[in-house]
Parts: C-alpha cells; sequence; structure tokens
C-alpha cells in the first residue's frame, strides 16, 4: 500500500529531516531513517497526528495550504515542539500526503527565555505608564462624574459628559489589558463560584453583542469553587466573546459553555464565524497581532496572561470557514463550596461621609485636588497630603475617620504607611489606591483597596464599605 509512491519520491530515505508518508485519513505508512529515530514522530500504523492535539486540530488547514504548523507534541520524555510542513498528492486515484517534522524545541526554548525577558522589560514600562496615565484619569472619570451629577446640566452637555466617560473606560481597560499580558496590574484572588460570574456576566454580554448574534448560555449543573480574581476572570470572559462576535461579523451565533471535570473548571466560547488559518493560529496570542486594520490586538495576548496567572491554560481550535473554539480551563478546589455572595437588596444601608475627617495622601496634584472636591461635595473633611513624610507626620499628629493613601509616592509608600496608621490610628479604616500596583508579601495589608481610575460613586462606596469593616478589593470592577 503506497509502495510505489514511496518509490516515486525521490531519496525519500534520504530526507536530511524526519518524513512520514501518510494516507487520507491521516494514517502513517512510511516513515524515513530519521523519522524512524525520533521517538516523538508518528510510526507506521499511527495516526499522523498522535501525541498532538495542536496538530490534530490543525491538520486539514496544515494540508490545504502552504504554511507550516509548530505543534507541541507529548512523549515519554516530556513535551517536544516540532515544525510540520506538508505536500500533498494523488497516486493511483487516491490521495497521499507528505510530512516533514524539524525539531525546534531548542529554538523555542531560547524564544521563550528571550519572551520572557522582553516581557519583564515590558511590565516595568507598563506598571510606570500606568501609575502617570491612570493618575491623569483619575481626573477625568470623578471629574466627569461629578459634572454628570449637575441638575442644571444642558441634554447636549449631558451627552458630551457620556461621550468623555465613555472614552475613559476605554482608556482604562486598554491599559488593564497592557498589564494583564504584562503580568503585572492588581491580582486579588478570592474563592468564587465561576458559573455564577458568567451568570451575572450574562447581561453585559448581550448588551455588547449585536441583536443578530444569537447569543447562548449552557452553564454546568454542578456548582465549583475556584480560586481566581474575579474582575480578570471577567476580563477573559468579555475578551474572548468580543472576539467571537468580531469572526462572526453582522450574524452568526456564539455559544458559552461550561463544564466540571474532576480536576479543572472548563470555559468553551465557541462561534461559527469566519474562523482562521494556521498561520493567524500560530499568532493569535502575540502581542499587537490583529487580522483587523482597526483593531489593536491586545485582547488575546491581555486573556493569555490573565489565564496563565490564574495557573491555568487555553487552547483554540479553528480552520477557515468553520468558527472557532477556545476552551479555558481553571484549577478547582476540591470539597469546597465558594462563599455566596449577597444581592444588592441584602447589603446594608451606606452611612453618609458628612462630617468625617479623611487624610488622603497622592503625590499627583490632580489627583489630590479631584478628591479633595469628590470629598467636599460630599461633606466630607478631606486633609491632605503630598508625599508619605508628611502623611506619616499627619497620622501621628492628627486622628482620622478613614485613611486613604496612595501606593506610589515619594519618601514612603502607602504599604510602608499602612503599620504606622495601624498603631496611630487603631480603628480607622485604610484604603489603598492604586493603578496597577501588586500588594508585596510579607506586608499589612489595607482594609480596601481601590483601583485607579475610580469615579465619585466609586469612591464614596469604598470608604463606606471600609467604614462598615467590608472588604473591598475591587471596587472599581462592573458587577452586572
Amino acid at each position: 500500500m503506497g509502495e510505489g509512491l514511496i518509490a516515486s519520491i525521490l531519496d525519500f530515505d534520504r530526507l536530511p529531516v524526519a518524513a512520514v508518508l501518510v494516507e487520507g485519513d491521516g494514517t502513517v505508512i512510511a516513515v524515513n531513517w530519521a523519522a524512524a529515530r525520533l521517538a516523538w514522530v508518528p510510526v507506521v500504523g499511527q495516526r499522523v497526528w498522535q501525541g498532538s492535539t495542536q496538530l490534530q486540530a490543525g491538520w486539514e488547514a496544515l494540508v490545504a495550504g502552504p504554511d507550516s504548523l509548530d505543534v507541541e507534541v507529548d512523549t515519554v520524555d516530556g513535551k517536544r515542539w516540532a515544525r510540520v510542513a506538508t505536500t500533498a498528492s494523488v497516486h493511483a486515484g487516491k490521495p497521499y500526503v507528505l510530512a516533514c517534522f524539524v525539531d525546534i524545541s531548542d529554538r523555542v526554548a531560547s524564544a521563550r527565555i528571550a519572551s520572557s525577558q522582553r516581557l519583564e522589560s515590558l511590565g516595568l514600562v507598563a506598571g510606570g505608564v500606568a501609575h502617570e496615565f491612570n493618575n491623569q484619569l483619575v481626573s477625568v472619570v470623578s471629574e466627569a462624574s461629578m459634572l454628570r451629577e449637575d441638575e442644571a446640566l444642558s441634554d447636549e452637555l449631558r451627552e458630551a459628559v457620556g461621550r468623555i466617560e465613555s472614552a475613559a473606560r476605554r482608556m482604562t481597560q486598554l491599559t488593564k489589558q497592557l498589564l494583564a499580558f504584562a503580568g503585572r496590574g492588581r491580582f486579588v484572588t478570592t474563592l468564587l463560584d465561576p458559573d455564577m460570574l458568567l451568570a451575572d456576566t450574562r447581561h453585559r454580554l448581550t448588551r455588547m453583542v449585536s441583536p443578530t448574534i444569537a447569543l447562548q448560555l449552557e452553564l454546568s449543573p454542578n456548582p465549583v469553587a475556584i480560586e481566581a480574581d474575579r474582575g480578570l476572570l471577567r476580563q477573559v470572559i468579555l475578551d474572548l466573546v468580543e472576539n467571537a462576535a468580531d469572526a462572526c461579523g453582522v450574524s452568526g451565533t456564539i455559544r458559552i459553555a461550561s463544564r466540571v471535570t474532576p480536576l479543572t473548571w472548563e470555559l468553551e466560547i465557541e462561534d461559527d464565524g469566519a474562523g482562521m488559518d494556521v498561520r493567524t493560529l500560530n499568532r493569535i496570542f502575540d502581542p499587537f497581532f490583529s487580522t483587523k486594520a482597526d483593531h489593536r490586538g491586545l485582547g488575546l495576548s491581555a486573556v493569555l496572561g490573565i489565564v496563565k496567572r490564574l495557573n491555568g491554560d487555553i487552547t483554540v481550535i479553528s480552520q477557515p470557514k468553520q468558527g472557532a473554539t477556545f476552551v479555558v480551563r481553571l484549577p478547582i478546589v476540591a470539597g469546597v463550596v465558594p462563599p455566596r455572595r449577597r444581592s444588592t437588596s441584602e447589603q446594608p444601608p451606606m452611612e453618609k461621609l458628612t462630617g468625617l475627617r479623611i487624610l488622603v495622601a497622592d503625590d499627583e496634584p490632580s489627583v489630590r485636588q479631584t478628591i479633595q472636591r469628590a470629598l467636599l461635595r460630599r461633606q466630607a473633611i478631606p486633609v491632605m497630603a503630598c508625599d508619605g513624610a508628611e502623611a506619616e507626620e499627619l497620622l501621628r499628629t492628627q486622628r482620622f475617620d478613614a485613611v486613604l493613601l496612595d501606593v506610589m509616592m515619594p519618601k514612603k509608600t502607602g504599604y510602608q504607611l499602612v503599620p504606622i496608621a495601624r498603631v496611630t490610628q487603631p480603628d480607622t479604616p485604610v484604603i489603598l489606591m492604586s493603578g496597577y500596583s501588586e500588594q508585596a508579601r510579607g506586608v499589612e495589608p489595607p482594609d480596601a483597596f481601590m483601583e485607579k481610575p475610580f469615579n465619585v460613586s466609586m469612591l464614596e462606596g469604598t470608604i463606606q464599605a471600609a467604614m462598615r469593616g467590608e472588604a473591598s478589593q475591587r471596587p472599581g470592577s462592573n458587577e452586572d
């Protein structure tokens, strides 16, 4: 079977790379000497994609197109990487494929080291940029939200304020995506039920998808607990659905399904859109890569960064004109039932800020001025500090009802001031605010953390929650 074809291939056994001859159904019928020496290359009688789900998913597209495909292969000695190229022919009326395998494991390892170094550098740059960028956005978002409260505002001006707020939210999302890709940003894990988060996010997903696209949500009947950052997991869901909606175009179907395995919670997002060829599949998680000229290409790279930080993995199967399926797998916490989150109607009533003395420490003048104006509008008494040293002096000499500290400040950081506040203001809640900072190990945690940028209601709500003794780790995230 296929002997005549093998004989007709010039120097098949002398090719310097591993080569296998494959029948139309994917069965290997011959291997050359180079392939026979490699334990990770399929042998006669096996399917060519043996040990590689990536090769199995991309095989048809690989055979149909001129591109090569980089795939990961499972072996008894661990995982290897191979670049696969094919050429198809017909012999005696039967289709055959010649597939060549080149071991690129060392190259991939070197590329990963270089990528890790670039990522570390990007993380440092992104952190600094985000700090400055989000400081400016505090003024934009908070001032716009205060302006919206003006009852005398005309409809035309109110519409303009809405556009400002919308643009600021988009800029905030771009910053978060960049930080997520770079492996930085606020990261607070809690036990949660991912299906409950999916259900809570359904209304928002419906709003972001065109009415001509059918959105199907299938939740697992089995409650499960995972340890994750609620806001970042929500971002994964939103970005993947947005990507699916872009692939569908004006119409189509997006199916969002979850299932539970003994070790993982799996989120599957499937669309019947345009699909992707092999070249696109190899690059979809690259930063700033996009098949659309008007897109920034940050969404999927951010998704990959978040999933990796959650100790999970993500795979994708796609072919041109046959849609795409993304699967996210996150480890579950066995034997644990996630705590039930209280609905809005169950939340205790909000206290007012009237008459409260609140210490505000931030080295950015525009942020101090904006927070001062916001607190004065709530009848609070703000006391301002321009750096860590001035904040420490005020903490040691005055009494406050609440303390609001920026994380990154000259002379003393917010985290360095937390233990001082615990001693000098033992019954006073301490709130940290930042656009990207992560809590270092071994430091005193605050009572709450507020992400920049924030609007007036977020500021007020965080202070109120902290004074009630409720942890408010991500007040800026949008709950549906």
